[in-house]
């Protein structure tokens, strides 16, 4: 035999013992067997010591194996179990000359009769004497014997019996008074004793069960109740051995085995087990569990509804085969699906977590984990989680997130966000850009005391600085608001409030506002206010001096009541309303001009009853003064008190800023036309000098060549020279769009204008056309009149020649190209169509404008100026005709222009 190592071997063992029915392994255990076998002739249990005389002692487990090969040295052991197995009881002996053994071998039934197995007890013995030996010698050693047998039995851990078909009992070993309390011979002298002691609600079942298996002759074993001598009730497992023999009545032999606790463990083992199904289906997660020789062997009801899986589909524990192709089609990814079981399962003992999406939309949370059974891994444990919810969730906290970063980075205000140990939390891009600081001066977890440092030197006061924000790190419930000036004039309100998590105070939060133009302002405001309350000295010492100045004020100023009526106004403030100043005095604003008394109306009466003024607010109201026209205006109103602080009406300054308004505006435009021309040249000069190198790499190249071939004496190919004219002519076409756009801009386009037949011009123009375009088909109707147009030949060419162009330039290759010419009305129309790119239909109206390129023709695949078209407009319009597109983005285009017809000469009409 082969050794094998002993943890191996013990795996193996306990594999096989899982086997056997569990009431062999359970009979043989109560009668202290020292060999079990089962029916089919395996070896289920041996004790060590025979295992090591049979030579199995070197740590490969004989359970499992056959009984020959494991009791090959006990053929006489081997005869006896062999006749147990047939259901008869059987002793045998055996063994060498110094060690004599008996064998004392029972056969074990289950309920429903059949042979579970055999159990044997093995006693040494001396070995028999010789036939010479003295009869008594013979007597002795069958007393000892009987005597030997009898304590055997005695120490089996169950009642054997021996009782007629009544279980009437004619033999019962000790271990009865040691179970239930009742002495062997009340078992014997009690005619009714079994059926008296069953348990009254086993009685008429265990009765009639018996005796149906003593007229059937077969063994059976079955569980039920006992009364003890004490009142205790014990469950006992009894098998039964029904002996037929010839002319003698039927008797009945057995064991009864105390299962009380057995059967206790194995209710509660139940419970448990009904405890944990019941738990295993109500936990929120789908549980699914493989064995080791991938067969299903569990699986909870949430699994069931998570991948939709019918009873019927797992019915049986199906290989998990079976049911692997329906959860595949399920999954999005399903190739990342199966990756990842058989990653798993290539390595028993790892672990992991992934995402499974569905088609149905769930979301999947997979984790597995290896099954153990102590340290040996039996299985792998699969367990689905819907977190669908929490990852639509998260994802919309992320978006919120999302949201509120973007918010917190667009708001006006910089604010940063400093901990409770001083270290930046936050901040946003405002504030990086109010202390100017860069991205390595300023990073969230840096030491806030460092980002001050690094911005005192811009303040005006740094010590100062340093100093109030360094007593504002201590964390309180202190909100303050102060300002910071700059060295380069900026102002700064600062406000600071502690930052709360529920109660607590977790941090502080700064933010600074540039209020420099509203400080400036304020300045303004005040030196207004200064003027205002020169003015209320003034009224006060002279109403005459403030009707003088009133009058020729030249903004627009008056005093009204509590009830907003005037009492003074000056002449500017009442031609505005369309009255003169004696018709205004008296009435109320609302009277003299409703359509403004709704705007500034709840303002005034803000001031009445608040008492503070309303100063620097712009308006743009139509005044009655001039109908139908929006003006701009700053207005500021004041409340007038007297010398007790009594509110007695408001003062109002009106400053028209119309004027002011249109200057900024028409600044606006000039400055947007300025850059617009500036881009347009940048744009041309960065084609025009792509466009115009195009042509002289290949026109260097080709006089390089003529060069060396006249350096050397070579004839010079005339194709050389017609390339390079070729390029020669690119290049002077470019130069003379470029020039015709420079007189087009000037105003200096000349034409020379005679009567010309517009099919002539056609013609020549596609005979010219024809070598460029010999991959695609070119297509020309005509109408068969003549028409006549006054142009100029070159010019009328030159837009047929551009038009021409950007239909192949823009065609696929063999893309037919039409030109056709048509008559309507007055005006000839010429049309050029081609298959190709097609122009989106955004772009369409800026397609004739100087530069312009569509977006689905790059300069970088198409070439040009962005010229052409400009230049065949400007042609055209000169000539009295107008030229439009009609496109669709991918289907090609077609350009129309007309022209004005000549009436014909006479004679010709």
């Amino acid at each position: 035999m082969t050794t094998v190592d002993g943890h191996a071997g013990e795996v193996r063992r306990e594999a096989s013992l899982r086997s056997f029915p569990e009431l062999l392994l359970q009979v043989g255990e109560s009668l202290q067997a020292t060999l079990v076998v089962d029916a089919q002739g395996r070896i289920a249990r041996i004790d060590s010591t025979l295992a090591v005389a049979a030579g199995w002692g070197d740590g490969v487990p004989p359970e499992g194996r056959p009984l020959e090969e494991v009791l090959l040295l006990f053929p006489w052991l081997v005869d006896a179990l062999r006749t147990a197995l047939t259901g008869t009881e059987a002793v045998s002996e055996g063994g060498e000359r110094d060690r004599w053994m008996r064998a004392l071998v029972l056969p074990v039934f289950g309920n429903d009769g059949q042979c579970l197995g055999a159990c044997t007890r093995l006693s040494e013995r001396a070995p028999a004497k010789p036939e010479s030996s003295h009869h008594a010698a013979l007597e002795q050693e069958l007393t000892r014997t009987q005597r030997q047998y009898a304590e055997l039995l005695d120490t089996i851990d169950g009642i054997v019996w021996e009782a007629d078909v009544n279980f009437r009992f004619s033999f019962v070993n000790k271990q009865s008074e040691r179970l239930l309390g009742h002495p062997p011979r009340q078992w014997l002298q009690e005619p009714d004793f079994w059926k008296n002691h069953v348990h009254p609600e086993d009685r008429e079942w265990a009765q009639a069960y018996c005796l149906k298996a003593t007229r059937e002759r077969r063994p059976y074993e079955f569980e039920y109740r006992m009364l003890a001598a004490d009142g205790r009730v014990v469950w006992l497992r009894t098998i039964v051995t029904v002996l037929a023999e010839d002319g003698r009545p039927l008797k009945l032999r057995g064991i009864m085995v105390d299962v009380t606790e057995q059967r206790l463990a194995r209710e509660k083992l139940e419970q448990t087990a009904s405890l944990l199904r019941a738990t295993f289906d109500s936990v929120t997660d789908g549980v699914l569990v493989v064995s080791r020789n991938q067969r299903i062997t569990a699986f909870n009801k949430r699994f069931q509804q998570l991948w939709g899986y019918s009873d019927e589909a797992l019915q049986g524990m199906p290989d998990p085969k079976q049911t692997l192709p329906a959860a595949i089609a399920q999954a999005k990814d399903p190739e990342r699906f199966l990756a990842r079981i058989r990653e798993m399962y290539a390595d028993p003992e790892r672990e992991g977590v992934d995402i499974v999406e569905l088609h149905n939309g769930l979301i999947l949370q997979r984790t597995t984990i290896p099954q153990r059974l102590g340290s040996t891994i039996i299985g792998r444990i699969w367990s689905y989680r819907d977190v669908t919810e929490e990852r639509r969730a998260q994802e919309k906290l992320e978006q919120t997130f999302s949201l509120l970063r973007a918010t917190f980075d667009s708001i006006a205000d910089g604010v940063v966000v400093v901990d409770g140990d001083q270290k930046i939390t936050a901040f946003n891009k405002r504030f990086q850009q109010l202390w100017r600081l860069p991205d390595a001066a300023l990073t969230e977890g840096l030491d806030a005391v460092q980002a001050v440092l690094a911005a005192a030197p811009l303040v005006k006061e740094p010590e100062q600085f340093v100093s109030r924000l360094r007593d504002m790190f201590v964390l309180s419930d202190r909100e303050a608001i102060d300002t910071v000036e700059l060295r380069d004039g900026r102002i700064f309100e600062n406000t600071t409030m502690p930052q709360r998590m529920g109660d607590t105070i977790i941090g502080r939060v700064w933010s600074y506002r540039d209020v420099t133009e509203q400080r400036r302002a304020k300045a303004e405001q005040e030196r207004l206010l200064v003027a205002e309350k020169h003015a209320r000295e003034q009224l006060e010492e002279s109403l005459a001096v403030l009707d003088t100045f009133l009058n020729n004020a030249p903004i627009g100023m008056g005093f009204l009541d509590r009830d907003l009526r005037f009492l003074q106004v000056n002449d500017a403030l009442a031609a505005l309303h369309g009255k003169t100043r004696e018709e205004e005095l008296g009435r109320a604003l609302r009277e003299v001009a409703p359509l403004i008394a709704a705007n500034v109306e709840p303002l005034m009466r803000q001031v009445l009853e608040t008492g503070e003024p309303l100063i620097g607010l712009d308006l743009a109201l139509e005044v009655p003064a001039t109908p139908g026209r929006l003006r701009y205006w700053r207005v500021s109103y004041y409340p007038v008190r007297t010398t007790s602080g009594r509110i007695v009406g408001l003062g109002a300054v009106v400053v028209e800023l119309t004027a002011e308004r249109q200057a900024q505006e028409e600044r606006e435009r000039l400055l947007h036309e300025a850059r617009e021309a500036i881009q347009t040249r940048d744009d041309f000069l960065c084609v025009a000098s792509h466009e115009l190198k195009t042509p002289l790499t290949p026109l260097k190249l080709h006089l390089q060549r003529l060069k060396r071939k006249c350096a050397s004496g070579q004839p010079l190919p005339p194709q050389d020279a017609e390339k390079a004219l070729a390029q020669v002519d690119r290049l002077s076409g470019l130069i003379s769009d470029m020039l015709d756009s420079s007189q087009i801009e000037a105003g200096r386009l000349e034409l020379i204008r005679e009567p010309l037949p517009l099919q002539d011009v056609l013609r020549e123009a596609l005979e010219d056309f024809r070598p460029a375009c010999a991959q695609h088909p070119l297509e020309y109707e005509e109408c068969a009149e003549e028409l006549v147009v006054l142009g100029d030949r070159e010019r009328l060419a030159q837009v047929l020649a551009n038009l021409l162009e950007n239909a192949r330039k823009y065609s696929p290759l063999k893309g037919p190209i039409r030109v056709t010419l048509t008559r309507n009305g007055a005006e000839a129309l010429v049309s050029v169509s081609d298959s190709g790119i097609g122009i989106p239909a955004d772009q369409q109206a800026h397609l004739f404008e100087r530069f312009f390129r569509a977006r689905n023709a790059p300069v970088s695949c198409f070439g040009g100026l962005g010229l052409g078209l400009y230049i065949c407009r400007h042609l055209v319009e000169h000539h009295g005709g107008r030229i439009w597109a009609e496109s669709q983005d991918g289907q090609g285009t077609t350009f129309r222009f007309t022209l004005p017809v000549e009436a014909p000469p006479p004679g010709r009409a």
